[in-house]
């Protein structure tokens, strides 16, 4: 590289023969100062002064060198009169220059001209006086030489360095004059960037006007930590020291990514998102931008789409294709298994609600649907059907499956009920059939007998056996209007009652009889005394059915409750027991007709059955629950007469 020549500078410096020979210094001094602060580099601002030393000092040759850490080699970095030849030569220290360095202090003294190279060597043979100035320039340690050819004599030498010495101070002023300008460049350049931007080391920082707007600070009151950072749930975030943001960024020399919230130096809560990279080994670059509208859209969007997730009735869950680990369920879901949601998340198969030797993959294919059967905490089975959905990714591969889970107990329920009032529906027609078919010839039996009753002699054989057919026949008969019961076909008139009515007398009647002979019977009523639309005969019946088993649940004692009251538009009456309960499988079939686990001792399945169809010619219901060994309940649901609901 080609240094300024020295003529380019010397035109700024304006000696006088007019002033005296003091002013004229100060005048050129002044002159090269101007010119040093005008200077594009640090180079071109030494070569400045060795053109101003020379033209000061009368010397010969004059250059800068500027020595390695060793301070074994030096570069000659400017250069004036017979020294412009050796800029960029490289040359050894001698013992003058190195006592310089080493003390600070001026040395004076002939050149030693031992193992310089030839460029340098070219104009220093009539050389006598050389000047070496020690000076640094922020850690960089240089040399003026100044050089005669005549002998300087002790003051002459005295006043030659204290001129070099000003032209040391110049020196400095020209690197602070270059960073100055370098960082009014470097801030021009900061402050036109849309992002806010920290440089941060051990000795200062630097924010450009972006930082400064969102932090509402300045740079020279400005501290990291004092802005609380801290991570989104609340946690502090780490400020390292330096007052650095990030993870020991410095340390690790790695760049990090951050998304925090803060405190503005105005008050103002901010959420900032950016990154931390490290300068030089003791610093970071902090870039960041104000995300907090954003952040607080995203977070209400986050919290709508959630709500109206734990909105939706159908219980959801949503899963990793690969692991079917569960990323996320609605609070359906949650409900549906029994448990938690955070007890839910993260869970992998086999899930804790499946049935045993479930295979893991079994069905899970987009568009598919399963049909499985869940099991409770509690050891309940839950019968579900899964609809399997995929959610594609950016590449369209699946990135979720999500399974829409509907209970179908009730719908199987339905089923069974469907399937029960078919059997019912067959069978009354079937027994409607079998009743008339019966009742016509035993109408005739009975009526002959009865003739016949009157022409036998009273205690003969003959009166004898006629009785016993005459009671063979009714037993018939009260079968046959049994049948007919089941077929619904007693045309008996239906008027409106109080249903508490009917169940105290037919919990009376029960007392006054050995019905409910070894048990304790308890009953107990809401006092509403809301009425329906009913045959007090056929409901009694009922409560007789009901009662009557319940008594034999408990062959060796214990306690049944009887219950009425009113919910809504509803009179609802209930029969408990603390018997051994009904077991599941038997509690499926328990109203099917002809069905009884009590076929050993005369039972004949039609009393629930008939019980069921009472119910529900009345637009009612008789359902049954049971938990084993905690005893069984039976629940009649009734509606309350139409004007009493229309009054």
């Amino acid at each position: 590289m080609r240094y300024p020549k020295k003529r380019e500078v010397v035109t700024h410096l304006r000696p006088s023969i007019t002033l005296s020979a003091d002013l004229a210094r100060q005048h050129e001094l002044i002159d090269a100062a101007i010119a040093v602060n005008e200077a594009p580099t640090l180079d071109d601002a030494f070569q400045v002064l060795a053109d101003a030393g020379i033209a000061l000092l009368g010397a010969d040759r004059l250059s800068v060198v500027v020595w390695n850490d060793d301070l074994s080699v030096g570069a000659v970095r400017a250069g004036a009169g017979t020294a412009t030849q050796s800029i960029g030569a490289e040359v050894p220290t001698d013992e003058h220059t190195l006592a310089a360095l080493l003390s600070g202090e001026p040395s004076v003294g002939p050149p030693v001209t031992e193992s310089l190279p030839e460029v340098v060597l070219t104009g220093i043979e009539n050389i006598a006086t050389v000047v070496r100035v020690p000076f640094i320039v922020e850690t960089v340690r240089a040399t003026f030489h100044a050089s005669w050819s005549a002998a300087l004599d002790e003051s002459d030498a005295a006043e030659a360095a204290a001129t070099l010495r000003t032209l040391t101070r110049l020196t400095t002023l020209a690197e602070r004059s270059l960073r100055e300008r370098e960082q009014q460049n470097f801030d021009f350049v900061l402050d036109g960037v849309a992002d806010g931007v920290i440089l941060s080391s051990p000795q200062r920082v630097m924010l450009n006007a972006t930082a400064r707007r969102i932090l509402a600070t300045d740079a020279e009151s400005f501290n990291l930590a004092s802005l609380n950072p801290r991570q989104l749930d609340g946690t502090p975030y780490e400020v390292v020291p330096g007052r650095i943001l990030g993870h020991h960024t410095i340390e690790s020399g790695e760049s990090a990514q951050f998304r925090i919230r803060v405190t503005s130096f105005d008050g103002r809560e901010l959420v900032l998102d950016g990154s931390v990279s490290p300068v030089g080994g003791t610093g970071a670059a902090i870039v960041f931008r104000d995300v907090t509208d954003e952040h607080r859209e995203n977070v209400l969007n986050r919290q709508t789409l959630q709500a109206l997730f734990d909105a939706i009735p159908t219980a959801i869950s949503v899963a990793d294709p690969k692991t079917h680990r569960l990323v996320t369920v609605n609070s359906a879901f949650a409900e549906l298994v029994g448990r938690p949601a955070e007890e839910i998340i993260g869970s992998v198969p086999p899930y804790a609600w499946w049935e045993p030797g479930e295979d893991p993959g079994d069905g899970f294919i987009p568009g598919g649907k399963i049909e499985r059967v869940y099991r409770l905490p509690d050891g309940r089975p839950q019968p579900v059907q899964l609809s399997i959905h995929a959610v594609p990714g950016e590449d369209g591969e699946p990135a979720l499956l999500l399974a829409l889970i509907e209970d179908t107990a009730e719908e199987r329920r339905m089923q069974q009920q469907l399937v029960q009032s078919g059997k019912l529906a067959a069978i009354g027609e079937l027994a409607a059939g079998v009743a008339h078919e019966i009742n016509n010839p035993l109408f005739a039996i009975l009526g002959l007998t009865e003739f016949l009753l009157k022409e036998a002699e009273p205690g003969s054989k003959a009166l004898q056996r006629l009785e016993l057919i005459q009671q063979t026949g009714l037993e018939i008969k009260e079968i046959v209007r049994a049948l007919l019961d089941f077929a619904r076909e007693n045309a008996e008139e239906r008027h409106v009652v109080p249903l508490e009515d009917v169940v105290q007398s037919t919990v009376d009647l029960v007392r006054r009889t050995n019905a409910h002979k070894g048990v304790e019977l308890i009953d107990s009523y809401d006092a509403s005394g809301a009425p329906v639309t009913a045959s007090p005969n056929q409901l009694k019946q009922i409560f007789l059915n009901l009662i009557a088993n319940a008594r034999q649940a408990m062959p060796n004692g214990g306690t049944v409750h009887v219950e009425v009251r009113q919910e809504g538009d509803w009179v609802i009456a209930s029969v408990g027991d603390d018997g051994p309960g009904i077991e599941p499988a038997v509690l499926e079939r328990i109203f099917e007709p002809f069905f009884t686990t009590k076929r050993l001792t005369g039972g004949t399945g039609l009393g629930l059955s008939v019980s069921l169809g009472i119910a529900e010619a009345h637009g009612g219901s008789l359902t049954a629950s049971s938990d084993p060994g905690r005893g069984a309940t039976f629940t009649l649901r009734l509606p309350i007469a139409a004007e009493e609901v229309a009054a």
